[in-house]
């Protein structure tokens, strides 16, 4: 009756599937027992001249769903009569099963109605009204995905009862359609309901009421309120429909007030998810860091991870809408909180269980001077704690490197920077912040770095960490591995963060414009300098990952006045206001570890210096640089990458070394220029 309501299209796993199909010799093995599915299957076959799945030809079975009497109870599986009967056929190796989904509506970035999206196919099934509705509104965008064939031979020749291999074949097709709607639809955790009630029912929540309770019934019933408040203090409450209206929001966002957000190489992620837990690690330097990954992994059809945000911003209104959009909410300090641990800790070991992907930011907070900040070990830690527990899943930690050329909080950061208190989140900062909405921003850049496998990561720095277990609830003992590891995970999470920088215009305008006293500036003078800050980073080979702006300085210079950095400019000059060149600093520090130890070497050289001395001072000062500024530059073999840099700075001519091995700035004025810019540089940003 409904038939003129559906048009599917099809979609096979191989080409090889298709010819298979073809030979009529096939048995469909649809993944629900939806009518509405058999019969989209039906036409489709029909509409491709394939086989058409009929009760006397026994051509196709349907897998069924748990059932259960009470919602406490443990679903009981029901396997298809037509299964019972086919591996009872003698002739059933010879059978060729082919699995075969069926999704409905598109992938919700390509949805054009939120009511379509509400009603696409998801995790928790549906009744018989909600499947109708899912025909009513998706059926002209129903797909029907071939599987590869099951192995049937190497199944059937088995010598085993044939309720066993029953058995098998339901658990194998059923792990092959898991898989595959993993991939569609992101992985199953069900509604917030279930998840808090698996939280609720964990062994180590249970054991911590009990352990605090000692045999009070009452004590006990308090503390299980209090862990359910604490599950729901902390779940997420993923709307797909609100993602919906986030995506068309930030859309007009990003492509309105930014030039666009870019994103570079979000490409390799399709192949890392396969087998793997994500955890998305980006820098923090504005509140809409939390929106920038979410929406381009949204665009890009891949699965939203639940995002760790601070308690703080759990505020009215605000809370609710990031909870609709994957964020899940973490207290600043557990302290004595054992109960609370436990619950967050479960929540997050129930994440990874179910192939949940994970964003946080290492730092903790927002970086208010534009450098990162040193790492927080408490989610660190609770991850690799959460490792432990892992069978079968890897995590890979993938840094990911966020640049604005203007981000929306910089009068906030600027009134901070001028020694007032740090704004505390409410709703009224937040609205303030928006208010910034209305300029002109300029670009935006998303840059995946280099992946970090944790189990080789803690194989290479804590042999023992399988040996070991680690109860995060108690006082970490100082001599644990776990203890000695987690910053050295932290600080390579932001070292490979550092390597995937993208340059921005405006952090090449802010550095070059350092040492100018008056806000009148030479244009020449910036001009010259912008040129060789873009050479002096392409010969030091810092990452390949490096990117710098396709703009040229006059370019450059044009973007500065849209984006009001600057007042004015003309041929001969820049004009500036005074608290523009303060609002530029956090710029300038975005890129800063790519100029530091250059800035350090011009400094040591404004007077001769031998070569063996400024190489000795370097190596002095290099632990240093690399814990303040993440450098990734071992202290082992340190010599190569310091001569790199050290070479690349004279073979551009901006120093001289005689045949004494004397180094010197080179006298010419406009090179002299720049080495008095790098000196400056280091002298404003000393090592604490």
């Amino acid at each position: 009756m409904l038939n003129f309501l559906i048009n599917p299209d099809i979609e096979f796993e191989t080409e090889e599937v298709k010819n298979i199909i073809e030979t009529n010799k096939v048995i469909y093995a649809i993944s629900t027992g939806s009518s509405f599915d058999l019969n989209t299957l039906k036409k489709a076959a029909k509409i491709n001249n394939f086989p058409i799945p009929k009760k006397n030809k026994k051509n196709f079975f349907q897998l069924k769903g748990a059932r259960r009497l009470f919602p406490w109870q443990t679903p009981r599986r029901r396997n298809p009569r037509e299964l019972h009967e086919l591996v009872k056929d003698s002739d059933a190796a010879k059978k060729i099963i082919i699995p075969v989904d069926i999704f409905w509506g598109k992938s919700p970035d390509r949805q054009d109605h939120w009511v379509k999206l509400i009603f696409r196919d998801s995790w928790e099934g549906g009744s018989f009204l909600r499947n109708l509705l899912k025909v009513i509104f998706n059926g002209r965008q129903a797909n029907v995905f071939f599987h590869k064939p099951l192995e049937s031979e190497e199944i059937f020749t088995q010598k085993k009862s044939s309720s066993h291999l029953v058995l098998k074949t339901d658990r194998l097709l059923r792990a092959r359609f898991r898989k595959n709607r993993q991939a569609k639809l992101g992985p199953d955790i069900s509604n917030r309901r279930t998840l808090i009630h698996s939280i609720l029912n964990s062994s180590s929540v249970k054991k911590e009421i009990s352990n605090f309770s000692k045999g009070s019934k009452k004590v006990e019933a308090a503390q299980n309120k209090r862990a359910y408040k604490y599950a729901l203090e902390i779940c997420s409450d993923i709307s797909y429909p609100v993602i919906y209206l986030y995506d068309k929001a930030l859309n007009w966002f990003w492509n309105n007030r930014y030039d666009g957000l870019e994103i570079i190489g979000i490409e390799k992620i399709n192949d890392l998810a396969v087998g793997n837990s994500l955890i998305y690690t980006p820098s923090h330097r504005s509140h809409i860091d939390y929106l920038a990954l979410s929406f381009k992994l949204y665009t890009h059809n891949l699965m939203l991870p639940q995002i760790v945000a601070g308690k703080n911003l759990n505020l009215p209104v605000l809370g609710r809408i990031l909870r609709n959009g994957g964020a899940f909410f973490m207290r600043r300090s557990f302290g004595a909180n054992k109960l609370y641990s436990k619950v967050f800790f479960e929540h997050l070991r129930k994440l990874f269980q179910r192939g949940y992907s994970i964003e946080f930011f290492p730092e903790g907070g927002r970086t208010r001077t534009g450098r990162l900040l040193s790492p927080r070990p408490g989610i660190i830690s609770m991850i690799i704690k959460s490792f432990q527990d892992m069978d079968e899943r890897d995590v890979k930690f993938l840094p990911i490197s966020i640049t604005y050329e203007k981000v929306l909080e910089g009068k906030s950061y600027l009134r901070e920077s001028k020694r007032r208190k740090k704004e505390k989140e409410s709703i009224f900062s937040i609205f303030s912040t928006i208010s910034d909405f209305r300029g002109y921003l300029g670009n935006a850049y998303l840059q995946f770095g280099e992946p970090i496998d944790l189990k080789s990561f803690l194989d290479e720095h804590a042999p023992k960490w399988r040996e070991e277990t680690i109860d995060l609830s108690d006082e970490m003992d100082k001599s644990s591995w776990l203890f000695e590891i987690t910053p050295l995970l932290g600080n390579k999470i932001m070292s490979n963060i550092n390597k995937a920088t993208v340059v921005s215009s405006t952090s090449l305008f802010a550095s070059a414009i350092s040492g100018f006293d008056k806000n009148q500036i030479s244009t020449d003078k910036v001009f010259n300098r912008i040129e060789f800050l873009k050479k002096v980073v392409e010969v030091s080979e810092y990452s390949e990952l490096v990117k710098l702006p396709k703009l040229n300085s006059k370019e450059i210079i044009e973007k500065m006045e849209k984006l009001k950095f600057i007042s004015s400019n003309s041929k001969d000059h820049i004009l500036m206001k005074g608290n523009h060149k303060k609002s530029l600093e956090f710029y300038k520090n975005n890129s800063l570890h790519l100029l530091i130890l250059q800035s350090f070497i011009f400094y040591k050289s404004r007077k001769e210096i031998t070569k063996e001395s400024l190489l000795m001072k370097i190596k002095e000062i290099l632990p240093q640089l690399r814990k303040d500024f993440f450098l990734d530059m071992p202290l082992q073999d340190n010599n190569e990458n310091i001569l790199l840099v050290l070479e690349g700075l004279i073979n551009l001519d901006l120093l001289k070394i005689d045949e004494l091995n004397m180094i010197s700035w080179n006298k010419n004025k406009e090179k002299y220029d720049v080495a008095k810019m790098f000196s400056t540089i280091w002298l404003e940003n000393l090592p604490s």
